[in-house]
């Protein structure tokens, strides 16, 4: 017996309020909460985020607005893929790094599968939350050029140019979420189960590096659009920047290239096949993930292997003193390497810093000529701007383990260290001092030989190996200067730094210390070996006087379990005598 309309509508709410519920649960999924402090704001960071990334558009179209000459040929479509790289990169990133939100955990199975919910319901609620978190970085990336965008030309359909705009980077971003994606779902189908998670780790992480990478080298490859598709259009063909560019020229055109029109043809065949392939990788994927968290046990890591066990031997016998060394060593060991947030977090640096060496190389070989259709003839390297380069992978690897630790990655860690607390904050702190150094510092430095090798003496890599690991070592005290925290065991509290005025001093501080004047006065040194062993003197002296002065204010201060934390009642710092 059908049932009547007033019967029916509120099962109708319900099953429409439950997706709706769905969906506002996993989209808060994509903010960390677990490791804030307790008035910390999920959202902050992210605001702020979306905030520098709205930056780069608006600048671009006030460029645009005074700058006529930027408005036609190739100069626009150079700014047309500029916009296109942007978008590509920040989804693709957002994509990756949201890797394990994509897939329900073992607590939303445990929670959802009793529930009379259908999967494919909870499927479409997890793909709509992840599309609005999505849309909130293309938004921020776009909303500002397509605001001022029909400013910048006086006549033409208004409202065709911001169409085809945001239509074209709206599409190039969705290529780009589905292709990061489907990378996900060929692991999962292709790699046997017990073998999953560090092979999507590893991969994980470097995907991560590279994206951050082209973030920074996207003006750059924006700009060599026009070289590429008359020089290299074979491998053009396989950049899906330029097939939206193509896409873009063939909706409005500007240069007339048949080339890049050509290109055009692959977007929307490129985009059908990764929405397929996504498909066809994560339908079935939801289901196999479901029966393998609920068919196996949490897994529990595996302990060091033999080269590994035989390293802690040796570094336990020879550098850490006593038994809170030893353990506050191994303890930032065992959490970068376990912990895929750090990971993924450190991969963002070396992203950076892998942009930050193509430049220098860029400029380390001068071009000698260029002959027809862009092809370049011959180079001449540039010494000291290859002396920088170990000097730029010094300062982001220092600089980004000082941001790692300040990020949790298990709370319940504080408590152990703190019951366990002999007042020995001296000796928790040079093990974090040790750790950076053998394996940051030195393993850097020493991977960095064979390629020196190929442009400097044996003579003038040696110098500057111990250059670098001399400003290595004063950086580091510099940055850990106040840091009285065991790395990875204290809240944080986002939003409670100026990202901007962040970002600039460090740049400024990067720009300082791999300046020419740093590098003009390692050439000046390695030409005159009294000069140097004055240096090495003065720089060793300087460094035992930190060191002293942080061992005595690590023992008279303590270390500070509470992290970065607004406490509501707040008490002006007295104490009762």
């Amino acid at each position: 017996m059908p049932q009547p309309d007033h019967v029916r509508e509120p099962q109708e709410d319900a099953v429409a309020d439950t997706f709706g519920v769905l969906v506002r649960l996993f989209f808060s999924r994509f903010f960390d909460k677990e490791s804030l402090s307790p008035q910390g704001d999920p959202g902050a960071n992210v605001v702020q985020t979306l905030g520098i990334l709205a930056a780069p558009g608006g600048f671009i179209s006030l460029l645009l607005y005074f700058n006529p000459q930027i408005k036609t040929g190739w100069n626009l479509v150079s700014v047309r893929c500029l916009f296109l790289w942007l978008s590509m990169v920040v989804t693709g990133f957002v994509v990756i790094f949201e890797w394990d939100a994509l897939f329900l955990d073992r607590r939303d199975y445990q929670v959802l599968l009793p529930l009379p919910l259908p999967l494919w319901r909870v499927f479409l609620a997890k793909m709509a939350a992840f599309l609005l978190f999505l849309g909130l970085f293309l938004a921020a990336i776009n909303g500002a050029a397509t605001f001022f965008w029909p400013s910048v030309f006086e006549s033409g359909n208004i409202p065709g140019i911001i169409g085809t705009h945001l239509l074209i980077v709206l599409l190039s971003g969705l290529f780009s979420a589905f292709a990061a994606a489907s990378i996900q779902g060929l692991l999962l189908m292709i790699v046997p189960a017990r073998l999953f998670r560090p092979v999507a780790t590893c991969v994980q992480t470097i995907l991560m590096t590279i994206l951050v990478m082209l973030f920074f080298l996207s003006p750059l490859l924006a700009g060599f659009i026009q070289p590429a598709v008359a020089a290299f259009y074979g491998l053009a063909r396989y950049v899906p920047a330029y097939w939206y560019a193509g896409l873009y020229e063939q909706l409005r055109p500007t240069t007339g290239s048949h080339a890049l029109l050509d290109l055009g043809r692959m977007a929307l065949p490129g985009l059908g096949c990764a929405v397929a392939l996504f498909a066809l990788t994560h339908i079935p994927g939801y289901r196999w993930q479901m029966l393998r968290l609920i068919e196996t046990p949490p897994s529990n890591p595996s302990g060091p292997g033999r080269f590994r066990s035989a390293l802690n031997t040796v570094v336990d016998r020879l550098l850490l003193k006593n038994p809170v060394e030893q353990a506050v060593y191994h303890f930032i060991g065992q959490t970068i390497s376990r912990s895929m947030k750090h990971r993924l977090f450190l991969a963002v640096y070396a992203g950076f810093g892998a942009a930050l060496v193509v430049f220098n190389l860029g400029q380390a070989f001068v071009t000698t000529g260029v002959g027809p259709e862009f092809r370049v003839t011959g180079f001449v390297p540039d010494y000291a701007m290859l002396l920088r380069i170990p000097l730029t992978l010094s300062f982001v690897l220092i600089t980004g383990l000082r941001a790692a630790f300040s990020f949790p990655a298990e709370l319940n860690a504080n408590w152990s260290f703190q019951i366990s607390d002999t007042n020995r904050a001296a000796d928790c702190l040079s093990a974090v001092r040790k750790w950076t150094i053998v394996c940051g510092v030195i393993p850097l430095f020493l991977l960095l030989v064979p390629a020196e090798l190929q442009f400097l003496s044996g003579t003038d890599v040696l110098f500057q190996t111990l250059y670098g690991t001399t400003l290595s070592l004063l950086l580091l005290e510099a940055m850990l200067a106040g840091f009285r925290k065991i790395p990875f065991t204290c809240g944080y509290f986002p939003g409670k730094n100026n990202l901007v005025l962040v970002l600039a001093v460090y740049v400024g501080s990067l720009a300082l210390y791999s300046s020419d004047w740093m590098t003009d006065l390692e050439l000046r040194l390695m030409k005159d070996p009294l000069r140097a062993a004055g240096f090495f003197c003065v720089a060793l002296l300087l460094w035992m006087a930190l060191w002293k002065r942080r061992s005595r204010a690590g023992t008279e201060r303590g270390l500070d379990y509470d992290g970065d934390i607004d406490p509501v009642i707040r008490t002006l710092g007295l104490r009762p005598q």
